[in-house]
């Protein structure tokens, strides 16, 4: 039953009910329209369950390329708002894990840490990371060209810099709280960690890092719900904090913050060494195993979708959900 409609067989074959009865397709298109839902009933091969997903952070990447040629630098206030938003969680976890033994901090970081990208994307801003994996997506599904790409990915870095500069100034102005406080010990000693480790280990952990930033957005996209986007943006989230990933706009604000208390532990060209290859790192993490990894996944599965498989619908009507998320509810009618 479909809002007062129903849809009757008489003991079909195995398999899709629209393939065996061809008449049967307006029928059920009707139904679908009927029940509220924006799409059409498509024959075999239409759909997988990846290529809504990557059609989607396709299509976004066109957006943020027009968005761009509009106004440069209303995109580049845009990244500055996400480079103080994960900022703020990276102020918050250092906070969070000041004065606790060591074998809790990673814990306590990571649990706190989520509140970063859960400001980017439900408050909306631009993140570096982030646009890793749709501008890929957007490259494969030719959305944006080599040249936007480029540039939006130079204009997204630059302005989370700024942003994390202009947070941790005024964070080092209100007098550094806890993260300042005494000699600052858990400061010191999470940025000369990171300083100080070899260019294959940030490298490796910058790739781990990304992967899952990427799979944080692309998971929360495909559930429904505001608490389950969050809790797939959190949990995602606490994993690489915890596991001592490396993230190129955390660093900004960590490193920030490093430059401008007493009696500083790190200098400006460990810091610059880091920035350059952590984000290589992020690049390739996010391109590798998100972007190439389900477009290569998408194309195996191509195909092996039941023939009356749907496209993936919204509701009627403007959504109210981020740009980052459209909830795939994809009604199969099938036997």
């Amino acid at each position: 039953m479909v809002r007062g409609l129903t849809l009757v067989r008489h003991a079909p074959p195995p398999g899709c009910c629209a393939s065996y009865y061809p008449e049967m397709q307006p029928l059920i298109a009707l139904a679908v329209t009927r029940a509220g839902i924006v799409g059409n009933v498509r024959p075999s091969g239409a759909e997988t369950m990846y290529e809504a997903t990557i059609s989607h952070f396709a299509e976004l990447a066109g957006e943020k390329a027009s968005a761009l040629h509009k106004s440069v630098v209303g995109m580049f206030v845009a990244a500055m708002l996400a480079g103080a938003y994960i900022g703020i969680a990276m102020i918050l976890a250092l906070s969070a894990a000041a004065g606790l033994p060591a074998g809790v901090r990673p814990l306590v970081m990571g649990a706190t840490f989520g509140i970063g990208l859960i400001l980017t994307v439900f408050a909306g801003a631009e993140l570096f990371t982030g646009y890793v994996m749709y501008l890929g997506f957007g490259l494969a599904r030719r959305t944006i060209g080599l040249r936007d790409t480029l540039v939006l990915l130079a204009v997204v870095w630059l302005g989370n810099l700024a942003g994390a500069l202009i947070l941790s100034g005024l964070f080092s102005l209100g007098g550094g709280g806890s993260v300042f406080a005494g000699d600052g010990a858990v400061l010191h000693a999470y940025v000369l960690h990171k300083v100080d480790s070899s260019a294959i280990a940030l490298l490796s952990r910058a790739i781990l890092c990304n992967w899952l930033v990427c799979l944080a957005i692309w998971t929360a996209a495909r559930v429904q719900g505001d608490t389950a986007k969050c809790i797939a943006l959190s949990w995602t989230l606490m994993a690489f904090v915890t596991a001592g990933f490396e993230h190129s706009v955390a660093n900004m604000t960590a490193f920030s913050l490093g430059l401008l208390v007493d009696q500083p532990s790190i200098d400006l060209a460990g810091v610059v060494r880091n920035l350059v290859l952590v984000t290589a790192g992020n690049v390739a993490g996010g391109a590798l195993f998100v972007v190439v990894g389900y477009l290569l996944a998408a194309r195996a599965l191509a195909g092996s979708v039941p023939d009356c498989a749907a496209t993936t619908p919204s509701r009627r009507g403007p959504s109210s959900e981020p740009k980052y998320f459209q909830p795939e509810e994809v009604p199969t009618i099938c036997s």
